[in-house]
């Protein structure tokens, strides 16, 4: 198994299965019908970025171990993500989500051999931010700067106002793991150093509904971690991130029954 092809597949397959959950799929993915992008933004921004991840991938196999940056093709992902569509950053949070896990994915198969260990590729998310570098910290600012130009065209088009303060952390932060100290507020934020919680209470429903069907099982998850969580789109997000692990963990299972 060529786990660079793995990953870029897991990567595109991910985005384009979450919003097909039988209530929402087809209309608005993430929020009510008549709000959240449309489902062919989701699907055209997916594939997209996916190349940015065999990318990752293959940086990591290459150098043997964590390499001195990671999150520009964060960047370079979101950027290409807004080809041939209209719409937002939808899929912000999950690429900001997929980079250091898919980084520990590939630390793990590079210690172990092992590429479908879940439990193990998430104990090592934590440390995968704490081993970033100050490059990482820049491209990571220019990553949240691209998400409010992304948003603020989308907001244009539309009419609506947005906000021009954004984050500045490049030079006061010397990790990833640092700068995320103070923005613990952001969902996505606390996801990741949290050691990706909701992310794995996802993959354990899927996991175990998938004789029942995983559209079903998207759906059903919605409806239970919104009140919870609060935000549709950050559920969304955490969909995505669940449905990875679970490709992950069966690369060959039958999961579409």
């Amino acid at each position: 198994m060529d786990v660079r092809r793995e990953v870029l597949r897991n990567v595109i397959l991910c985005q384009a299965l979450a919003p097909l959950g039988k209530k929402h799929g087809g209309k608005r993915w993430g929020q009510q019908p008549q709000l959240g992008p449309k489902l062919e933004y989701v699907l055209v921004a997916g594939v997209n970025c996916g190349w940015q991840f065999y990318d990752l991938a293959d940086r990591v196999i290459q150098a043997g171990r964590q390499p001195d940056c990671i999150f520009d093709l964060a960047y370079d992902a979101q950027l290409e993500s807004t080809r041939n569509r209209l719409g937002g950053k939808v899929n912000y949070g999950p690429i900001s989500m997929l980079i250091p896990l898919v980084t520990a994915q590939l630390l793990d198969y590079l210690e172990t051999g092992a590429f479908e260990n879940v439990e193990s590729i998430l104990e090592r998310t934590g440390e995968v931010l704490r081993r970033t570098t100050p490059r990482d910290v820049e491209a990571l600012e220019r990553f949240i700067h691209l998400g409010y130009d992304v948003a603020a065209r989308n907001r244009a088009r539309t009419g609506r106002a947005m906000s021009s303060n954004r984050p500045v952390i490049k030079g006061r932060y010397a990790t990833v793991w640092e700068a995320c100290q103070d923005y613990q507020h952001m969902y996505t934020v606390r996801e990741m150093t949290a050691g990706y919680p909701y992310s794995q209470q996802v993959y354990r429903f899927l996991l175990h509904n998938v004789e029942t069907g995983l559209l079903a099982a998207i759906e059903l998850i919605y409806q239970f971690l919104v009140p919870e969580v609060g935000r549709p789109d950050v559920v969304a997000d955490l969909i995505v991130v669940g449905l990875y692990l679970l490709l992950a963990k069966h690369p060959e299972g039958v999961l579409f029954v």
